[in-house]
């Protein structure tokens, strides 16, 4: 009868280390990828607003040449959220 216990339990260690093993190098990385892209997204979706916003206040349309400091403080901005990205999710 122990040696049945035994077995059992080794099975059931096993298994739960499987399911811990599987999670952490292939659940894990795929739902950080995944949270990555949607960040990225979302970056790239309140850059462009951003920018967007900017050629309104101007009186020009959407996705207009901004002068070249505003661009550059939108672009620096962008990057920054980047970075934020990468370092969260990598």
């Amino acid at each position: 009868m122990a040696n049945k216990f035994i077995k059992i339990a080794l099975t059931l260690s096993i298994f739960l280390a499987s399911i811990s093993l599987f999670y952490k190098f292939v659940l894990e990385p795929f739902q950080k990828s995944n949270k990555l892209d949607q960040c990225l997204q979302a970056v790239e979706k309140s850059h462009t607003q951003r920018w967007d916003d900017s050629c309104k206040a101007l009186g020009l349309k959407e996705g207009c040449g901004l002068n070249k400091d505003t661009a550059i403080i939108h672009l620096r901005v962008y990057e920054e959220e980047r970075e934020d990205c990468y370092k969260k999710y990598k």
